[in-house]
Parts: structure tokens; C-alpha cells; sequence
């Protein structure tokens, strides 16, 4: 990106995940690295004279065990693992898990590094011992690339072992997780960088030797940056893969029921919020899965469309890879409720998307009462942010007014804008601009919240069955 907002190229590069056992998900941390030198090198090819730096947005909560040389002992624990829900659940209830909750702001969940090791030390504690460090993706990334071993506030305000109050590690937590600082990567600030002095990398990368590397953030809380969500009042919806809700503050938001996380953006100001684990994945889920083929999102919400809002009566659940916020329940399941004869697949679908944008609604419900106000403006970002249909569909059920912005990924812009401030590169462009606005439908709000206070019940009364089912799912 140029310092005027212009995006002048851009690459990308899939990778797998693999689900060996339920309740697992992993990726392989070689194949992470070289695609992230891929997306470097495609991107700085022809143009690498102009090449001024590199910043980076990382995913949240992945633990690699990695050796003194920074060799993979075990595969990539992601965000959406939760074999740990048994250690979390136990912390959770304790005065301990309280406390980490508040220092860290991350809430006790298999989602967290915290809870990940505990279970890696009671369930593999060879591996466990055999480690010399325990690190994330960008930290496996950075190592490899520059032989620095270093973590930015932002990310590592998502592990639930850093003290977001004293930006230093938390000694209770690595307590509970059986480390201590030396088996992790220094702190450091977002705007931190590391040159990048391997001429044979440089040469690999098609980047001048010691091209700075900023450190950036966590993809969450660059995507508030990135969408020009810094004021107050101001929400940001994200709705990929996953989804989530957030605010930008320079306080920190406690929420006595543990429903939403405070993360670090920087030294300045906190990211406020919750996220789903079921965004968009699951139409990929009911395409493949449920229809039996390989339908394009946009063909599903074709499909969709054909039936109104509310779908005629019927409501799912969207828990199909257990939740986060607002419950955090990783046992939770999906469920379609009211399924009648007249209901087809193209209801199913309306109805999923309805279901995804209802917990979105409990997660901003959560955030508003915790932050003690109420947000109007909101800007949407994301995969779903492309589909006009979705977005209305959101403002619908909200009542509120949702701006969409730049179309580009407001995490790498979050990450450009990042790296601009470190390398005090004066920026002229605004991430807050408009570019289209989309008006609540008042007759279908009003329909939809009763199928909202349907959906909150239903998900209530069933936390104690999301338990005995998912116990009966792992008889098979």
C-alpha cells in the first residue's frame, strides 16, 4: 500500500486445516512460512525499489512447541481448537480464572494459549518438557525470517498470559500454564521493528537487505484500525470465516460476566469485543455437507433470497463449531427449531444467515452493556461485507445504520497503517470513508426481534443438552 491509501498489489496464498480428531484443528507452521514468503515475494516483485517496509496482521490464540532452533514439535493449535475445554471449563470457575480474566482481558476458553498449555502439559507433557519455546504463527514467521524472538502487545494480549495493565507478562498465568517467561518471546510495542539482515532471505523475498519488519498487531484489532473504527460510539461487525463485534477505547471495559474480551491495539487503546466461531464457514459447511456440492457464497445468498425475512418460522442456532462469546461454550451445537413441511433448503440457508447475524446481535448487546452506551455507528468489514443482501440483512436485525468501507481487508490496512507510524512515514489518506450506507427496514426489525427473543431463549435453555449431546457425539 502507498502512504495515499492505494492498494498497488496484492497476493494470496491458500493453506490447509486439518481436523484429525474432533475438537481439533491444526495447520503446519513450514507450510504457514512459506506462504507467507510467497505473498512477501509475489507482492515486492516488481516492486521492490519501492518497497519501504513490511507490517503485519496475524491471527489470534495459535501455540506452536517449537525447539531451540525454532523447529515445529508439534502442528499449529488454532483459534477454533477446542481440546482444551476441559481445562477451561475448570479455570473458568475459579477465583484464579477470575482473576486472569480481568489482568489479561482474554476469557477462559480452549481458544486461548493459556488454556491450550495446560492441556499440553497434562495430556503430552514429554512434548511439553522437550519445548523451548511456545510461540504463535507471526512469532514462528519473524524468527524464521529475521532470528529475532519477539511479540508484539497486541497479539499477545490474545493468549490470556499477558497483563494488559502492565503490557508484561502475567507470573499467576504462567503459574497456571507451568512456564515462565523464558519459554516465551520478549514483549514488545506494535510499532517495533526488526531489520531484515539475511541477504539470502532478502534475495528470496525480492526485498532490499535490511527492509524494515513492523511488528503490527493481531487481525481483530487492525480491522477496527483499518476500518476507521477509533471513535467513540463507533462499532466494527467482521463477518469472515468467523465473526466478531468490536469497539476502540482508551479504557479498559470490564464485564463482571466474563462475555467479551479486552484486547491491546497498541500502548494506547484497547480493542473491546466478542467474537463467534461461525461465520461464513458454515455456508461452505451446508454447501458441501448438507447439499451435497460446491456452491459459490453468492450463489447460496441467491438462493436464499428467494424467501423472506424470519424464513417462514424457522430459526438455527449457528454453534455447528461450538461458540465464544457471549457464553463460551465450546460444546455448544447448531440447531434448526420450528422445521416444518413447507421448509426447504433455501429456507435452511436464509434462516443460517439470520442465525449468524442473531449472535452477532448477542455479542453487540453484550459490548453496549458493558460499555455502558449505546453504538449507532456502525461499519461492517469482512467476506460479508461484499454481499449487499447479508449486510441489510444485519442492519435489519440490529436497527442500526451500517456504513460498508474500503473493500479491501481492513486487517492488512490496519497493518499498513500500523507501519506507516513506525516508520513516521506521513500517511494522506482517511480509512473512514463512506462508500455506502445501509438503512435498517423498521417492519423488519420489528419482526425480527421476536425471532431474536426466541433465538436467546432457546440458546439459554439448551446450554445443559449442548453438553450431553456433545458427550454422546464422542461415543462415536
Amino acid at each position: 500500500m502507498q502512504p495515499n491509501g492505494k492498494v498497488f498489489t496484492s497476493a494470496h496464498v491458500p493453506y490447509p486445516t486439518d481436523y484429525p480428531q474432533a475438537g481439533y484443528a491444526e495447520q503446519d507452521a513450514e507450510t504457514l512460512l512459506n506462504a507467507a514468503k510467497k505473498v512477501i515475494a509475489d507482492c515486492a516483485k516488481t516492486n521492490t525499489n519501492n518497497i519501504l517496509g513490511v507490517s503485519f496482521s496475524c491471527a489470534m490464540h495459535s501455540l506452536i512447541a517449537v525447539d531451540a532452533k525454532g523447529k515445529p514439535l508439534s502442528p499449529v493449535i488454532l483459534w477454533g481448537d477446542t481440546r482444551s475445554a476441559l481445562q477451561a471449563k475448570r479455570l473458568r470457575a475459579t477465583k484464579e480464572g477470575d482473576a486472569i480474566y480481568h489482568a489479561t482481558g482474554t476469557p477462559i476458553h480452549p481458544m486461548s494459549p493459556l488454556c491450550k498449555l495446560i492441556w499440553m502439559k497434562e495430556n503430552q507433557p514429554e512434548l511439553f518438557k522437550a519445548a523451548t519455546r511456545f510461540i504463535s504463527i507471526k512469532e514462528y514467521l519473524l524468527f524464521h525470517l529475521t532470528g529475532e524472538w519477539a511479540i508484539d502487545y497486541s497479539l499477545a494480549s490474545a493468549t490470556g498470559l499477558f497483563d494488559i495493565h502492565k503490557l508484561s507478562w502475567m507470573p499467576e498465568a504462567l503459574a497456571q500454564a507451568g512456564i515462565d517467561e523464558s519459554k516465551l518471546s520478549t514483549c514488545v510495542s506494535p510499532y517495533y521493528s526488526v531489520s531484515l539482515a539475511d541477504a539470502l532471505i532478502a534475495k528470496e523475498l525480492h526485498l532490499p537487505i535490511n527492509t524494515p519488519f513492523v511488528l503490527g498487531g493481531s487481525d481483530g484489532c487492525l480491522a477496527n484500525l483499518g476500518s476507521g473504527v477509533m471513535e467513540p460510539g463507533e462499532l466494527s461487525i467482521t463477518i469472515g470465516t468467523s465473526g466478531a463485534a468490536r469497539l476502540t477505547s482508551k479504557q479498559y471495559c470490564p464485564d463482571p460476566k466474563q462475555r467479551i474480551f479486552n484486547y491491546r491495539l497498541d500502548e494506547e487503546y484497547f480493542i473491546t469485543g466478542g467474537a463467534t466461531n461461525n461465520g461464513s464457514v458454515l455456508l461452505s459447511w451446508f454447501s458441501e455437507k448438507i447439499l451435497d456440492e460446491t456452491a459459490t457464497a453468492v450463489e447460496l445468498m441467491e438462493r436464499m433470497m428467494k424467501v423472506e425475512a424470519g424464513a417462514e418460522g424457522l430459526i438455527f442456532l449457528p454453534y455447528v463449531l461450538g461458540e465464544r462469546a457471549p457464553f463460551y461454550n465450546p460444546n455448544a451445537r447448531g440447531v434448526y427449531f420450528g422445521l416444518g413441511q413447507h421448509h426447504t433448503d433455501e429456507h435452511m440457508l436464509r434462516a443460517m444467515v439470520e442465525g449468524i447475524c442473531f449472535e452477532i446481535k448477542t455479542i453487540v448487546n453484550a459490548i453496549e452493556e458493558s460499555a455502558g452506551r449505546t453504538l449507532d455507528q456502525v461499519v461492517a468489514s469482512g467476506g460479508f461485507s461484499r454481499s449487499e443482501s447479508w449486510v441489510q440483512i444485519m442492519a435489519d436485525i440490529l436497527g442500526k445504520e451500517i456504513s460498508v468501507n474500503d473493500p479491501n481487508d481492513a486487517s492488512a490496512l490496519g497493518a499498513a497503517i500500523i507501519g506507516f507510524k513506525a516508520l513516521k512515514i506521513e500517511m494522506s489518506f482517511n480509512a473512514s470513508l463512506t462508500a455506502k450506507v445501509f438503512h435498517p427496514n423498521p417492519e423488519k426489525h420489528k419482526n425480527y426481534q421476536d425471532h431474536f427473543q426466541l433465538f436467546v431463549e432457546l440458546t439459554n435453555v439448551l446450554q445443559p443438552s449442548f453438553e450431553k449431546i456433545t458427550a454422546l457425539q464422542k461415543r462415536v
